[in-house]
């Protein structure tokens, strides 16, 4: 290897979850060598680091086909100059952080320039759940995988691409959850707790806010002694006070998750969060809607009998899933009111989320510092 004391990495992350990935991985890497070079993409939390950022991350993290389809002539271009960049900078190992449409473009333009630099994918797409040819496709312009969902490591390796679970990266955050005064402050103590999580993109919110709503309504005028509370980004926070106006809102980060720890129960937009409430072991009621057309497709596609992450590591549905037309007031009504009054079916899933949790641990204490030794050990082969 190449300046052993001073290797030179490039890593790209996309969106704020890869931001959080790469500030950990850079701190992680910082520990195990004298004086690294970081350059890439990132945003803030990267930035705070000794890490040089080409643009900032938010030029890239656009959402949804049609967002994308506007700006794929821009995004083009930024694809181009990172791929530009790496060649201008021949670093030492590569790490591409989630983002797939992006990510796996730089790679595949990469590996063409520089064949023997090792490029890492940190974050696997969920092409098991749909479009799986892509998978093999990955193994002819990524060297190695990090995963951070433990069924990937054999889904991958069937395709020949080096693969290792090396922890979801909340498996830190779930650890570090102390917040002794959290009930005090926001009156917690009596009562059972209910989180409402509709989503962190603006059409999730308009979605799946109006029957939360409704539901919400009808749980206040049953008098039934309960916390409500909305968990939800800053960015969030407006269009989210548009809707629930006498709710209590929280953003801040440390907060949200202590949050997670203390409620009882929870309706979620299915995506990240309802797995990081799976490892706080919050029985959860697991909703999504999105427009028909779409929903169409995918289904026609989609290769996975369940949306919620634990669902799937589980191999059966523990967390209720109501998705299109079954996400209705009637229903959510009728999933929430069997997990208040249904002691028994409480205790049979937080029963399936404490397996949940044996799964996704495997002894694992720092997923970071699991990727930074991987990361290592190719630098110095």
């Amino acid at each position: 290897m190449k300046n052993y004391n001073s290797p030179n990495i490039y890593i790209v992350a996309g969106e704020p979850s890869g931001d959080i990935l790469g500030d950990q991985l850079i701190k992680s890497l910082e520990s195990k060598f004298n004086s690294p070079i970081f350059n890439g993409v990132g945003g803030e939390r990267m930035q705070s680091n000794n890490f040089t950022s080409l643009f900032d991350m938010s030029d890239i993290s656009i959402f949804g086909i049609f967002p994308v389809l506007r700006k794929l002539f821009f995004l083009i271009s930024k694809i181009n100059d990172v791929v530009k960049d790496i060649a201008q900078k021949k670093p030492d190992i590569i790490v591409l952080i989630d983002s797939p449409d992006f990510n796996h473009r730089v790679a595949k333009k990469v590996k063409k320039y520089l064949p023997d630099v090792p490029i890492v994918c940190y974050v696997a797409p969920t092409v098991w759940a749909w479009r799986q040819g892509r998978a093999k496709k990955m193994s002819e312009y990524f060297d190695y995988l990090l995963s951070i969902i433990p069924f990937e490591v054999n889904f991958f390796k069937k395709y020949g691409l080096k693969t290792s679970y090396v922890g979801h990266p909340f498996i830190e955050t779930v650890k570090n959850i102390n917040d002794i005064t959290f009930s005090e402050k926001y009156d917690l103590e009596k009562g059972k707790t209910i989180i409402f999580l509709p989503g962190s993109r603006k059409i999730e919110i308009e979605r799946h806010s109006p029957i939360m709503v409704q539901v919400i309504k009808y749980l206040k005028d049953q008098d039934l002694n309960l916390n409500i509370l909305i968990a939800t980004g800053q960015k969030q926070l407006d269009q989210i006070r548009d809707y629930f106006k006498d709710i209590q809102i929280i953003t801040d980060d440390h907060e949200k998750y202590s949050l997670f720890k203390k409620a009882d129960f929870a309706c979620a937009s299915s995506g990240t969060v309802t797995l990081e409430l799976g490892l706080t072991e919050t029985p959860t009621i697991v909703i999504y809607k999105m427009d028909k057309l779409t929903w169409f497709f995918i289904s026609k596609m989609v290769k996975v009998k369940f949306v919620s992450l634990v669902n799937l590591i589980l191999g059966r549905e523990s967390s209720k899933e109501l998705l299109q037309d079954n996400f209705n007031k009637e229903n959510l009504i009728n999933e929430l009111s069997k997990l208040l009054s249904d002691e028994k079916g409480q205790k049979k899933q937080i029963n399936d989320l404490k397996e949940f949790n044996a799964i996704m641990n495997q002894n694992i204490d720092n997923p970071s510092e699991n990727a930074s030794k991987i990361i290592k050990r190719l630098l110095e082969n």
